[in-house]
């Protein structure tokens, strides 16, 4: 699966060194306390996210595993980084400059999950739109305190693998990374999606596709 393989190449070449690789970070909920720089922070967040991206992109998931519901959404945020903080997988008590009011996010994450429920026999093209808005969808909630968006980027090449389509290959591990070469497409993405056109974030997804 070149999306896993992929993932272990970027690894070596973003973890090797960076001006910002002893930068202290909040470490409220962490669970290892033996981390203390952000670039440690990062491998090991790098590492669990690449053993749930195996689990689930090795080969097509079946809607046994990965079936989209609520409590699926959150679980597979707390596969994701459960060992190293312990808010993940739980809904964000606090209000962010991103992402709905709290009151709210269980509600939508329902959206998600509702919506997937009526999607599942959707072909093409049609899978790849719907991949699209669900990424979207999941970024504008934003319902956790933090990894919000690799969370997102992996339930939809989640959905498009369990429906017979290329995952997305984003050519960069953390599109939070300045030094991400699609990190301005990407962001203006989200925001054309904000107003519902998702034309944009569907033709990253074809452009980076396997």
């Amino acid at each position: 699966m070149g999306v896993v393989n992929a993932g272990r190449d970027k690894r070596m070449r973003l973890g090797s060194s960076g001006k910002d690789d002893a930068t202290p970070f909040d470490g409220s909920g962490l669970k290892m306390k033996s981390i203390k720089t952000r670039h440690e922070l990062n491998e090991v967040e790098f590492s669990s996210i690449l053993r749930v991206t195996e689990k689930y992109l090795l080969t097509k998931p079946s809607r046994k595993i990965a079936p989209f519901n609520f409590d699926w959404l959150l679980g597979l945020h707390r596969e994701m980084l459960g060992s190293i903080w312990s808010w993940a997988g739980e809904i964000r008590a606090t209000e962010k400059n991103i992402g709905v009011s709290p009151k709210v996010i269980a509600a939508e994450l329902g959206v998600i999950a509702m919506e997937a429920d009526k999607r599942h026999d959707e072909t093409g093209a049609l899978v790849i739109a719907t991949a699209a808005e669900f990424h979207h969808r999941a970024v504008w909630v934003h319902p956790f305190e933090d990894g919000n968006g690799r969370w997102a980027r992996l339930l939809a090449n989640i959905w498009l693998m369990q429906h017979d389509q290329p995952a997305t290959l984003w050519p960069a591990t953390d599109l939070r990374n300045a030094a991400s070469p699609i990190r301005d497409e990407y962001i203006a993405a989200i925001k054309q999606a904000d107003v519902r056109n998702y034309g944009p974030l569907i033709d990253l997804h074809h452009r980076f596709s396997e």
